[in-house]
């Protein structure tokens, strides 16, 4: 038993720490401990903020992809309105060409109608100047009218009923 007992305390002495050092050990894992809590503390906070990164990165890619759709918007947008800018231009020089032609085509019926302004003139000048011949005609007709007539009573004067009948008969006139 001895033996026993000589292992047991060899064990045991061997195993006993001076409380010095047995203090200083506990100090050391104290330390350890505090620091091990600091810098699980550390780790959530740095964890914390790598999510509130995180979540700011996907809001940033979110917004950076309705910034992209809408400058695609945009550039359709623009691309719409060239061409729209485009098509109006076109329509515009088409227009300019109608007008052009369309105020040629003025002053052509404008040039004609002056012409035929000139002509009517003349044609209405020949028209008095046959008036004036028609109503001298005309005149001249009502003179040899009245003439006649004056002739016609003073030779009725002269001349009996019978004989006029018979000289009538004689030019070819048919009394009934």
């Amino acid at each position: 038993m001895r033996a026993f007992f000589f292992l047991w305390a060899v064990i045991i002495l061997s195993s006993c720490v001076s409380s010095k050092k047995y203090k200083q050990l506990e100090l050391s894992y104290h330390q350890v401990q505090n620091d091990l809590e600091q810098s699980n503390g550390q780790v959530a906070e740095y964890t914390k903020n790598n999510l509130n990164l995180e979540q700011k990165l996907l809001t940033a890619n979110q917004e950076n992809k309705l910034k992209e759709l809408k400058m695609e918007n945009m550039q359709k947008e623009d691309l719409l309105k060239e061409a729209t800018i485009k098509s109006l231009e076109d329509h515009l020089t088409f227009v300019k060409t109608t007008n052009n032609d369309l105020s040629k085509r003025m002053d052509d019926l404008s040039l004609s109608n002056k012409v035929n302004v000139d002509i009517m003139k003349k044609l209405l000048e020949e028209a008095e100047i046959q008036h004036l011949k028609v109503l001298n005609l005309s005149l001249a007709i009502q003179k040899q009218d009245s003439l006649n007539i004056h002739l016609v009573k003073r030779s009725k004067k002269n001349i009996s009923d019978q004989k006029l009948k018979k000289s009538l008969e004689k030019l070819g006139f048919v009394f009934f």
